[in-house]
């Protein structure tokens, strides 16, 4: 008796998620429904990673665990001191495993000898029967808990932002993180940087205004109210309108030393032998109004290399500069001066105040005055964002979003400066808009559209890039959060407000499919950076007041990643044929340990499809696991290399597809790359 063909069928995974295509047509590498998993740029479909809390003290996903085998004579619980008798070594407990005979520590200093007495609060509690190991467990399952176990310990180390509400924005400059969030009564705004110890506030200092200016102190020199008797250290010196020779016009930073200077004084020196200017304000101090949504650019508007500075604004409070050290509010003499977007193009800084975009002096950030060179563009419509884009020396430029248009601002100083219409009827999403590569993606009516420069420069194509989701897209707009891009990964993401998001991965220029995210929080407002170490890391804040680094670790800051991908149905080919199918493996790649569930469905997921009789538990190839029809297969992917783990089908019908998933905590990150189809052609079905 002649026994049928088995045939087999290599698919990739590839193409991202499409709610649009007809399932008989769908690409098998598509997928339907997902969660959770991003576009590879190598290939495939990864799991994504993580995120953490963060506030500059040691990184959760850096925690380490110690293996110790002991004899229990008392009690240890998990939060336990445990000091080794003998050898004076400490060790933060974990728990207890192995019917009681392996203490997990964390926080380890010094090194624990065999023999020697455990104790507790200096009683005796067990008798070491091992040194401890670091990462000691031979069980790969096991170290994946135990470091879980692990990190959530210096978790509790790390706080939220000091404050109120929700965090309002956040930067990273010098390679240290910058957060901003209302204070305790939601009275104001506060400033923290990232240090090893946590959260530390910056100080504004102080502030005069001055006119009749004729010599500028030093930065570091004491200054004194001939009137007043106030001193103060100088830390800022800004000069808006006028010169330095009687005219100068400005306001003067400074650290209080005694007590206040009064309006319309003179400012001399320390020794009151040499006039600078005269007060046209009282000296206070600097604060920062509650609320509001920030925006960032990191600028040098000199030819030093050691002048880099942090621009900011937020639409409640006035633009500001900041050094690492000195916190500079920027005053354009607007009647509210508040704006709400911020960019540096060609040595110029560019405010956006409701339809108004202003730029300043060439050079000079402080100065707002046309005198100078600084001056306004009108664009009829809320400005949402600018991104400068691509082009020659001469002929770059930047891009205006604006609520209902979209404008190209073309030139290279304020003699040349043209504004042009690039498309009437499209208009960006305040806070969508990323740059990625030589391209720029933003959320807009018609979806997510690209930027993409012409050969013939000067000329723009607009694109979107979320037809094939535009159902999904439609549901979410006016949710819109925050955007981020990556350069490393080559992707952009957008978020909502109701804590999920899309992930748009690309390969050169081109789209390679968009997946979707749940996070389980909202982000509120996110940034990525490049550190001086090349390292590109990014941050995120949420609504809890929490600063958490992203694309890091195995889990959601301690809580489970859900994630699951539905590739395409696969009719091989041949919508009516009904195949005999056999078996399915999987190429995958694992970053470390991790289980996956996979399951199978047939003819579309029809209840009318009779199962077969029920396989026995089997090994899977490349991997511990046992199939069950009813239930799960659970891979076990623990390599660094390529595996085909494998499983047997038992089914005939005229499609197949799988299904994807994952919901631990400990796991690695992996990628299914694709499968292979093992199956037998039947009749076809009329």
């Amino acid at each position: 008796m002649k026994m049928p063909q088995v045939k087999q069928d290599y698919y990739p995974m590839k193409g991202g998620l499409d709610l649009l295509t007809p399932a008989i047509q769908l690409f098998p590498g598509k997928v339907f429904d997902a969660q959770n998993y991003e576009p590879e740029i190598s290939g495939g479909y990864k799991r994504i990673y993580g995120y953490e809390r963060f506030d500059g003290h040691t990184s959760p996903t850096a925690a380490t665990y110690s293996l110790i085998s002991i004899t229990l004579s008392g009690t240890i619980a998990v939060g336990d001191t445990v000091t080794g008798a003998t050898s004076g070594a400490t060790g933060k407990a974990l728990g207890l495993f192995n019917s009681n005979q392996d203490l997990i520590l964390g926080r380890v200093t010094g090194t624990f000898v065999s023999g020697e007495n455990l104790q507790v609060s200096a009683a005796t509690q067990a008798v070491s029967t091992s040194t401890a190991t670091v990462g000691g467990s031979g069980s790969p399952s096991n170290d994946a808990d135990y470091t879980l176990l692990a990190a959530n310990d210096l978790r509790t180390s790390i706080s939220a932002v000091p404050g109120s509400g929700r965090i309002r924005g956040i930067w990273v400059f010098g390679d240290v993180v910058y957060a901003f969030r209302d204070n305790a009564g939601g009275t104001a705004g506060d400033m923290y940087k990232s240090t090893a110890s946590g959260w530390s506030q910056v100080t504004f200092g102080s502030e005069f205004t001055f006119s009749t200016g004729v010599l500028a102190p030093t930065v570091g020199q004491t200054i004194k109210g001939a009137t007043s008797g106030a001193t103060g250290v100088v830390t800022a010196v800004l000069l808006r309108a006028g010169a330095w020779s009687g005219t100068g016009v400005g306001s003067i930073v400074y650290t209080v030393t005694a007590g206040t200077f009064s309006s319309g004084e003179l400012i001399k020196d320390n020794a009151l032998a040499t006039t600078y200017c005269t007060t046209t304000s009282v000296g206070a101090a600097i604060t920062r109004a509650a609320g509001g949504s920030m925006e960032f650019v990191t600028a040098n508007f000199t030819g030093s290399t050691a002048t880099k500075k942090m621009y900011g604004c937020d639409g409640v409070n006035k633009a500001f500069e900041f050094d690492g050290t000195t916190y500079v509010p920027i005053r354009t003499g607007m009647t509210t001066d508040t704006p709400t977007h911020i960019q540096a193009h060609r040595n110029y800084l560019f405010l956006s105040f409701l339809g108004s975009v202003q730029y300043s002096a060439l050079g000079a950030p402080y100065s707002w005055t046309a005198v100078l060179g600084a001056g306004e563009i009108a664009t009829g419509d809320y400005v949402t964002g600018m991104i400068p884009q691509g082009g020659t020396g001469s002929g770059s430029s930047m891009a205006i979003f604006t609520s209902g248009k979209t404008f190209m601002l073309y030139g290279s100083s304020s003699s040349d400066f043209q504004l042009v219409i690039s498309t009437f009827d499209l208009g960006y999403s305040a806070f969508t808009a990323q740059p990625v590569g030589n391209n720029t993606f933003g959320l807009t009516a018609r979806g997510v559209q690209s930027l993409i420069t012409t050969l013939t420069y000067g000329d723009f194509e607009y694109a979107s890039i979320t037809h094939l989701i535009q159902s999904l897209i439609t549901a979410k707009r006016g949710l819109e959060t925050a955007s981020s891009s990556s350069q490393i990964k080559n992707q952009y993401r957008l978020f909502f407000n109701d804590n999920t998001g899309i992930v748009v991965g690309l390969t050169g220029g081109a789209v390679d499919g968009i997946m979707y995210l749940n996070y389980g929080r909202v982000v509120r407002c996110i940034t990525t950076a490049t550190l001086s170490t090349g390292e590109e890391v990014t941050y995120f804040g949420s609504d809890d007041g929490y600063v958490y680094r992203d694309n890091i670790g195995t889990s959601f800051d301690g809580e489970t990643i859900e994630a699951w991908i539905r590739p395409a149905f696969n009719n091989l080919k041949s919508p009516r044929l009904r195949k005999r199918f056999r078996r399915a493996v999987f190429e995958v790649k694992a970053e470390g340990y991790a289980q996956v569930n996979v399951a199978y469905d047939l003819g579309y997921g029809s209840p009318n499809v009779n199962p077969s009789a029920i396989a026995s538990d089997t090994p899977l190839i490349g991997g511990g696991g046992y199939w069950d029809q009813f239930t799960w297969d659970q891979f076990t992917w623990d390599t660094q290399i390529f595996a085909d783990p494998s499983i047997s089908i038992e089914g005939t019908e005229k499609n197949i597809s799988f299904f994807f998933y994952s919901n631990r905590a400990q796991d690695k990150s992996h990628t299914v790359q694709g499968v292979t189809l093992l199956y037998s052609e039947r009749r076809v079905e009329r």
